[in-house]
């Protein structure tokens, strides 16, 4: 059983007990990801997460490493739009020494002027290297293109440009703002002893300032009118990166159920509609999906598709009438039992370990959801109807509204690309301007 607590600087934990191995979890999520990056610092979350990972002031990288390897822990620290986090699992009598080291990490990074000069170098690089993964390249323009100025199309990593402004001095405002009490929220599960934990999480954080925790306030996004094609162009492209897609949901949504199920039934599975259609029946591409993102706004909801570069128009062609018909008609009554079975069937998996059943809890406490956001999940499914999957796809996604990237040769792709209906505007990107 989940329980919550909080320590006297207003930080939130969360414990999920399991004595199943000797193996103790704990995560530090912070509040904060890119969205608090000021306009024109974009990466600098990213980059105070990856310069705190250098070392604490006793210890420099390749010490940590080793002290680490020697308690048998693991660490790894992610930053993520609206998140960082920090945390890893030890065996269970290290407990203690982990979370001292993990404590003068966070709590006290060394963020050495060389450290920060290496991450800034480290971060330029992976912008070079990213030209290279295609998917990874159409992802990062599609959400540019498609929010444009709002904080979602930022790029979460930076560009060149932000990158080569920041500083040590924003590293360390940054994580001045970012590790305040408030602003944190606590993870364990595993073979702990509850009240040695308490006693440990109140030693190491619960001094830590007690003010108000940075926020970031969101407008709601606006997509361009009309259906506009961006081509991102790299010379000798065989086969393409596609994505197509609009405005989603956002984590609050009221028909958040029925549409996870209505894209479950389209493109959420290998034998849903899409994947059977696009790959199956045609071979236009060897795999086809859709899917939300999830945010504290309303983002994107995206199919992704990667045909050969000849089979591009045929592919977005199709997609576009599937989508069409899905909007217009809903789920085939098979394809809602088929995809309500699984929902509910596949649930069992995202709880049978503590670390899994303290993951929901986390989603709970950050994205402020209701407590049975997840307990009531396969009830919510089994209760939802075919009418409801219609009428919330037709109100949440639009028929006119679509943004298509696609990674490619324009020279080779255009003339194909102009002969797609109602096609507003298309643009084209040097692949290499991130």
């Amino acid at each position: 059983m989940t329980k919550r607590w909080e320590t006297r600087a207003g930080s939130v934990v969360l414990t999920e007990r399991s004595s199943a191995i000797p193996v103790v979890g704990f995560g530090i999520s912070v509040r904060s990801g890119a969205l608090h990056d000021p306009p024109g610092k974009e990466g600098l979350c990213r980059m105070m997460s990856r310069a705190i990972r250098m070392g604490t002031k006793e210890l420099k990288s390749q010490q940590l490493e080793e002290r680490l390897d020697g308690m048998g822990a693991q660490l790894s620290i992610s930053a993520s739009q609206s998140y960082l986090h920090f945390g890893g699992a030890v065996v269970k009598h290290n407990l203690e020494p982990f979370v001292e080291i993990l404590a003068e990490l966070v709590l006290e990074p060394a963020l050495r002027p060389a450290d920060v000069r290496q991450v800034q170098r480290e971060m330029l690089a992976d912008l070079s290297s990213l030209v290279d993964d295609d998917r990874t390249l159409c992802a990062r323009h599609f959400r540019s293109q498609a929010f444009g100025e709002h904080p979602f199309g930022r790029p979460r990593g930076g560009s060149k440009q932000s990158i080569g402004t920041l500083t040590r001095a924003d590293v360390l405002a940054a994580h001045a703002r970012s590790f305040v009490g408030p602003n944190l929220v606590f993870g364990v599960w595993g073979d702990f002893e509850p009240r040695g934990l308490h006693a440990l999480i109140e030693k190491r954080f619960g001094g830590m300032p007690k003010r108000k925790a940075p926020s970031v306030q969101l407008s709601d996004p606006s997509f361009a009118p009309g259906r506009r094609i961006v081509v991102i162009d790299k010379p000798e492209r065989t086969q393409t990166q596609v994505l197509i897609g609009t405005l989603g949901l956002s984590a609050h949504d009221r028909d958040y159920v029925p549409m996870i199920v209505g894209n479950t039934g389209f493109g959420g599975l290998f034998s849903s509609r899409l994947n059977d259609e696009v790959r199956s029946k045609r071979g236009l591409s060897y795999g086809a999906s859709s899917s939300f993102t999830l945010s504290r706004g309303r983002d994107l909801w995206v199919m992704h598709t990667f045909p050969a570069a000849a089979d591009a128009r045929r592919c977005i062609e199709l997609q576009l009438d599937l989508y069409d018909t899905w909007i217009e008609r809903g789920l085939r009554a098979s394809e809602l039992s088929a995809c309500k079975k699984y929902l509910q069937k596949s649930s069992a998996f995202e709880i049978d370990t503590a670390g899994k059943r303290l993951d929901q809890k986390l989603d709970v406490e950050l994205f402020g959801w209701p407590k049975n956001h997840h307990t009531g999940f396969v009830d919510a499914v089994a209760k939802t109807t075919r009418d409801e999957v219609g009428r919330s796809l037709q109100h949440r996604l639009s028929r006119k509204d679509q943004l298509i990237t696609l990674v490619a040769t324009a020279s080779q792709i255009m003339p194909e690309l102009q002969r797609l209906p109602n096609v507003a505007k298309i643009d084209v990107i040097p692949f290499d301007r991130v």
